[in-house]
């Protein structure tokens, strides 16, 4: 027997590697004030973690709407299913405390939480990159070669 899920089409924006991810959530009353408590910014944890998914080029949090709202949203290279599995794989629990205070939130390792991300997802009216014919490999590899390319250079002197 197939495990078929009722999936709702996927939003989101594509340009060249590059995807744009906007979702806008209810937040549980008083999760605002508990979201910012357990998030505490983005520290040098967490951005190794979000490292480890290796395609993420950037990512917001904004809660707003007399703190009734919050958006997520992301540049992410690749395609919709494996952003969501990366994070679902890679760093769940870090995902769930963030998202424990959304309104219905099922948790990163539910089957539905495809179908609730895609619910909630918009897709920006306009999107907009330097290059985003370049991954976030593509990106931290230059930075390698041209750390090193300088190092080389600095030597020469």
């Amino acid at each position: 027997m197939t495990n078929f899920h009722n999936t709702t089409a996927r939003p989101g924006t594509k340009k060249g590697v590059w995807n744009e991810f906007t979702v806008i959530m209810p937040l549980k009353p008083g999760g605002a004030n508990r979201m910012r408590d357990s998030f505490g910014g983005f520290d040098e944890e967490r951005t190794k973690n979000t490292d480890r998914i290796g395609t993420v080029h950037d990512l917001r949090f904004v809660i707003f709407d007399n703190d009734t709202r919050c958006i997520f949203a992301s540049t992410f290279d690749g395609d919709w299913e494996t952003y969501i599995d990366d994070f679902a794989t890679i760093i769940p629990d870090e995902i769930d405390l963030l998202f424990a205070e959304v309104v219905d939130y099922p948790g990163v390792r539910s089957p539905d939480i495809k179908d609730f991300i895609a619910k909630h997802q918009v897709s920006a009216m306009a999107f907009y990159g330097a290059y985003t014919d370049a991954s976030v490999r593509d990106v931290w590899k230059a930075l390698k070669i041209r750390k090193a390319l300088d190092q080389m250079l600095d030597a020469a002197n």
